[in-house]
């Protein structure tokens, strides 16, 4: 009986090693497989840009092939020239990624947190107030529609040229998505949980704080990272149109020097400073969510 139950064990064990072993192969080969499909898109669209670009089919032969494109962005970051027979270094942009990301990731961060603490604090005034949400909410329904492009004469007459104008647009960018949803997420908390607060003896800010704002996260959190996209949009179009320094400025000087292959650059770092922030953001709010999740 002994042996026959210990060949039995040894039997189930041996079967359970295989399956996980089964499970990780299943596993690993599906994560090559969606790494793999995930590639096809960008390889196909990088190897029809290289050929056109070098073919001249795009814009004249003005648009720029990708190798020449990541010449310049290696130039623009590293001061490092790639071998390559159709791009030249620019002594102006070159090894200056640095300070210009930071002009921007600066004023991106001050006209965020600027945007977002106002919005939260006036979403959830009037998320638990009637009062103050007929008193604010019209004002703002009122200004939303407005385009942040049509507040950029206004930001320069008030605050001329520099960083001030792109924090007050990008602020102004940042506070009605934030504000919207943390308005929702605010009604939707369950009165009952408010009421048991209060009956328990819970000051207004403890309920908020202990209560509403946990509740809300989830929706105050996703208003956030909308916002965070269309900061970078805005501080864009305000270094544009109001700066000396930034990627936004990069971008549109490059484009009036016909050094388009530094336009490519600049936009591809938008790309990765919006998704670096983002991921960023998540990380800082996991906890919240998961509290929200349980």
């Amino acid at each position: 009986m002994t042996a026959t139950a210990s060949a039995h064990t040894v039997k189930n064990t041996t079967a359970e090693t295989a399956k996980l072993r089964g499970n990780r192969r299943s596993s690993s080969h599906s994560k090559v497989q969606s790494i793999s499909l995930a590639l096809i898109i960008p390889v196909i669209i990088a190897v029809v840009w290289e050929v056109a670009g070098r073919a001249g089919w795009i814009a004249d032969g003005l648009f720029p092939p990708l190798s020449v494109c990541v010449a310049a962005f290696v130039d623009w970051v590293s001061g490092i020239g790639l071998f390559t027979s159709d791009f030249t270094p620019s002594e102006a942009y070159s090894t200056t990624w640095l300070a210009h990301v930071g002009a921007s990731v600066g004023r991106v961060l001050m006209g965020f947190v600027l945007g977002s603490v106002l919005a939260i604090v006036f979403g959830i005034l009037a998320g638990i107030s009637w009062h103050a949400k007929r008193m604010i909410d019209p004002t703002i329904n009122a200004i939303r529609p407005i385009s942040v492009t049509g507040w950029v004469p206004i930001a320069l007459i008030i605050f001329g040229i520099g960083d001030q104008p792109a924090v007050f647009l990008t602020a102004l960018a940042t506070f009605f998505p934030v504000y919207v949803n943390t308005l929702s997420g605010v009604q939707r908390v369950d009165r009952g949980l408010i009421r048991a607060g209060r009956m328990l003896g819970a000051p207004q800010y403890k309920v908020v704080m202990s209560i509403v704002l946990p509740a809300a996260s989830p929706n105050i959190i996703t208003g956030l990272r909308v916002s965070l996209g269309i900061a970078w949009t805005t501080v864009v179009v305000a270094e544009i149109l109001g700066a000396k320094s930034g990627v936004g400025y990069v971008l549109i000087d490059s484009y009036n020097q016909f050094r388009f292959d530094y336009v490519i650059a600049a936009m591809a770092t938008l790309g990765i400073c919006g998704i670096v922030t983002d991921k960023l953001l998540q990380w800082i709010f996991a906890d919240a969510l998961r509290w929200s999740d349980n």
